[in-house]
């Protein structure tokens, strides 16, 4: 059996969550105070953690998350009203988490559960903020290869990966197509590789489409550039 350990001050919220994960067979510890909460974790040695990032506590949410990772890699689900972009780059730059926006529907708190359980199947290192890489409003983490958006994750393949830290590389510079190939296929004859990168473009053009001061075109001649107006 799974264990929760839910850190939410608003019982109208943790109360009723924590009866769900109950009743979906996961053992559940909820907490109304954050200022105890890392003697909670290491005896209760939950498997997640669903963590309001407003706290009525010394400590706020991402702080605890922080101490946190000192000890363990265990997934952290933040839930919180907050919108601003200083609070997304917090949040994201804590290896391991994911985001729900209050108020939430119970099902996508359980789905995101199952999405950041899953992923942990597979260790995963603390990262560095500095890894973090910001183009325009996005947020472009290459290590896990996942570009954030306001609350949104798109995750990309690895070669949309590669692709995307090139361009951003040579940001408001031209760079040539056969360059990118051969940076990413390791290929002696990049006109083979021609429709798998136009498709990456395509890609990349419809991840970044939020933020309309991004512009990736091409151009003969000169190749591909990805500029900030």
């Amino acid at each position: 059996m799974k264990k929760v350990l839910i850190i939410e001050d608003d019982v109208n919220l943790g109360v009723p969550l924590m009866g769900i994960l109950e009743m979906l067979n996961f053992e559940v510890r909820h907490l109304i105070n954050g200022d105890n909460v890392m003697q909670d974790f290491l005896e209760f040695k939950p498997d997640i953690i669903i963590l309001d990032v407003i706290l009525n506590a010394k400590m706020d949410g991402y702080e605890v998350a922080q101490q946190i990772r000192t000890l363990s890699n265990t997934p952290i689900l933040f839930t919180t009203s907050l919108n601003g972009n200083e609070d997304f780059e917090k949040a994201f730059a804590i290896v391991n988490t994911d985001y729900v926006r209050k108020p939430y529907r119970l099902l996508e708190v359980q789905l995101r559960m199952e999405g950041l359980l899953k992923r942990q199947e597979t260790p995963i290192q603390p990262k560095k903020e500095e890894e973090l890489i910001h183009i325009g409003n996005y947020t472009f983490n290459p290590q896990e290869q996942v570009l954030i958006y306001d609350f949104d994750k798109q995750y990309l393949n690895k070669n949309e990966s590669v692709v995307l830290t090139i361009l951003f590389n040579h940001i408001n510079l031209f760079i040539s197509r056969n360059e990118i190939v051969t940076l990413v296929w390791k290929n002696s004859n990049p006109s083979t590789k021609e429709g798998s990168l136009n498709n990456i473009l395509t890609n990349l053009r419809k991840y970044l489409k939020n933020d309309k001061c991004l512009v990736l075109d091409t151009r003969v001649g000169l190749g591909v550039r990805l500029s900030i107006k």
